[in-house]
C-alpha cells in the first residue's frame, strides 16, 4: 500500500493521447513520497473523452516491471502496462503510454501502428524528477461527511469520488440496463404485491 498521506506533487500536466485517431489529452500528475525514493504516476481526467480510468496512484517502479523485458527498439502495444494498475478500465495502459511518450520515455514505433518503443534514459529521467521542487498535495474542498483517507485520494486524483470512475455495472448489470431500454413497458411490484405497467 502506497503512504498516500506523504506523497508530494511535482507535476500536474497533460499529455496527447497517444492513439491514432485520439483527440483531447489525459491530464495527469507526478507524485513522490517524502523520502523522494520513488515517482509515482497518477491520472487525473480525460480531456475531449468520456472513456473511464482508475483513479489510483501508480508507481515508477511497477512501470520499470512492465518493460523490464522488453528488448531495445523492439514495439510494444499499450497493453504491456496493464499489470501496473489495480484498477481494470481498458483506457489506463494507453493513458499511461501517452503519459510516458510526454514525458519522453516512448515513442511511437516506426513501422508498427497503435505501438510503442522505449526511447530515452529512463533512469536519468527518474533521477532529474525527483530532484525538481515539490509541493504538498492542494487541500481538496472541505466535505464535513468525508474521511481523510478520500481527502487524500481527491487531492492526489483530483476526483469527487475516487472509486466511481473505475465502478461499471457488471455484465448482468448491463444486460439488465439494456433490457429496460428495449422493454421500457416492462412490469413493475405496484402496492399489495401485484404487477403493474410502468
Amino acid at each position: 500500500m502506497i503512504p498516500t498521506q506523504s506523497l508530494l506533487l511535482i507535476k500536474d500536466a497533460a499529455a496527447p493521447k497517444a492513439g491514432a485517431y485520439a483527440n483531447g489529452a489525459v491530464r495527469y500528475r507526478l507524485l513522490t513520497d517524502s523520502d523522494r525514493s520513488d515517482l509515482y504516476f497518477a491520472i487525473t481526467g480525460n480531456q475531449g473523452g468520456s472513456g473511464y480510468f482508475s483513479r489510483e496512484v501508480v508507481p515508477f517502479t511497477k512501470v520499470r516491471r512492465c518493460v523490464a523485458d522488453v528488448q531495445p527498439g523492439a514495439p510494444l502495444p499499450s497493453k504491456t502496462f496493464k499489470p501496473a494498475f489495480v484498477g481494470r478500465s481498458t483506457n489506463n495502459p494507453g493513458f499511461l503510454a501517452a503519459i510516458l511518450r510526454a514525458e519522453g520515455l516512448l515513442s511511437p514505433a516506426p513501422d508498427t501502428a497503435h505501438q510503442h518503443v522505449i526511447s530515452g534514459d529512463w533512469a536519468a529521467w527518474l533521477e532529474s524528477q525527483l530532484a525538481l521542487p515539490a509541493e504538498p498535495l492542494p487541500e481538496p474542498a472541505s466535505d464535513s461527511a468525508g474521511s481523510d483517507s478520500k481527502s487524500v485520494v481527491q487531492a492526489i486524483t483530483g476526483a469527487d469520488d475516487a472509486a466511481a470512475a473505475d465502478r461499471l455495472p457488471s455484465k448482468k448489470g448491463r444486460k439488465e440496463q439494456a433490457h429496460k431500454r428495449q422493454h421500457p413497458t416492462a412490469m413493475a411490484v405496484g402496492e399489495g404485491g401485484h404487477a403493474a405497467a410502468l
